[in-house]
């Protein structure tokens, strides 16, 4: 799949096309705050960072952190090239993540259906290959290494063996977290302004895919977009 990101490097129009995105959920969401704190409580309806999410999700756009930094490094210089007495604004969330369509949208009006919320327990992933939870929290080990492990070790003795033995252990451990998730009883219908360019280029997309993930990997959704 090609992608095109030719615009985000030029100069942003001002948003002046009315448009209605329609999210239909197809499982429960859960769409937590920027940072959650112990409880992962979701929001009731998505924020601006979750659409640019669901909006890049929708394009293509997988991106880890150093290829969004890559991108806002030359959008930077641009954009400072152009405007020499303004500051370049790159609107990164608190908990890190790096939109790229933060400029080419505004959101307006929200109208949901009925929800309910409901807390449920959710895998989060923690990579501590030199802590002894790393090797406490594994539900899967090389065969090899239940042979090699000795019995009745203490917390630094385990440690001490993870370092020795990281490659026999998996990248990830999980760890069950306290997660509230929404569940709707229609769509979510959102009222935006959004930038002619995006526009077309969301519509190209939608004509082949119009699944995404809101939120979660797990939190599906059905989307649509239209003019008003």
């Amino acid at each position: 799949m090609e992608i095109n990101l030719d615009f985000i490097f030029q100069e942003p129009s001002s948003p002046d096309k009315k448009v209605k995105l329609i999210i239909e959920p197809l499982a429960p969401l859960s769409m937590v705050s920027d940072i959650p704190g112990a409880y992962y409580k979701t929001l009731e309806i998505p924020d601006k960072y979750k659409l640019c999410g669901l909006f890049e999700n929708i394009l293509g756009w997988h991106f880890d952190k150093a290829d969004r930094d890559a991108i806002h490094k030359k959008r930077k210089g641009l954009y400072e090239k152009r405007n020499k007495d303004k500051k370049y604004i790159s609107n990164d969330s608190n908990s890190g993540f790096r939109p790229l369509l933060f400029d080419y949208f505004e959101m307006g009006i929200v109208l949901k259906h009925g929800s309910i919320q409901y807390n449920d327990l959710w895998k989060r992933a923690f990579s501590r290959l030199d802590a002894y939870v790393h090797a406490n929290g594994s539900p899967n080990l090389n065969y090899e290494t239940l042979k090699t492990k000795p019995k009745n070790l203490d917390n630094k003795s385990v440690e001490v063996f993870l370092k020795a033995n990281k490659s026999k252990y998996p990248m990830f451990y999980t760890s069950p977290t306290l997660r509230e998730f929404i569940a709707y009883d229609g769509t979510i219908q959102i009222g935006l302004i959004m930038s002619e360019r995006l526009y077309t280029e969301l519509k190209q997309s939608l004509e082949t895919n119009s699944t995404a993930y809101l939120g979660t990997s797990e939190g599906w959704v059905e989307i649509n977009i239209e003019e008003i």
